[in-house]
């Protein structure tokens, strides 16, 4: 798992490196400072901790907005069960019933079925899909990457944003 990480760390620091030349270009000199600054993952950190890291609201903006990490490096993950924390990659065909946060990542389609007082978050990454049913008074957040599909079905006064 250290081998993943420590690879998983090296990318995005290319990819930070990249963010940051971007923003240089784009002649947004505070933003490519913060991306150069920025140490939020530090290289150490155990698949719990990356995972919290990587579903935080900065994290996830940062990967979608990045396409990082590449869907071969997520599949690396696979065999330590990341589903426990709520990331599924390449799962195939699933239900998922009031999730807080779920990441679906790849070869997976799920049905999201969404019904409490809470909020739900639904993150979309390589090519994922997403049919997301809410009802009674859910708030469901869905992100997604370019090329990930969700159809969105609401009813009573659930909201998706």
């Amino acid at each position: 798992m250290e081998d993943i990480i420590r690879q998983v760390y090296a990318q995005w620091r290319v990819a930070k490196e990249q963010a940051r030349q971007e923003c240089d270009s784009r002649s947004l000199p505070n933003m490519a400072e913060k991306y150069r600054m920025c140490d939020m993952f530090k290289g150490t950190e155990d698949l719990q901790s990356l995972i919290r890291l990587f579903t935080s609201p900065q994290g996830m903006e940062f990967c979608i907005k990045h396409r990082f990490p590449n869907i071969a490096t997520f599949r690396l993950f696979k065999p330590f069960n990341p589903e426990k924390y709520g990331v599924y990659i390449d799962a195939g065909i699933i239900t998922l019933r009031n999730p807080e946060k779920a990441v679906l990542i790849g070869h997976t389609s799920a049905t999201i079925n969404c019904d409490t007082l809470e909020r739900h978050e639904i993150f979309l990454l390589h090519g994922a899909k997403a049919f997301i049913n809410a009802s009674g008074w859910a708030v469901v957040s869905v992100k997604g990457a370019t090329g990930c599909q969700q159809i969105r079905n609401v009813s009573g006064n659930a909201v998706i944003l």
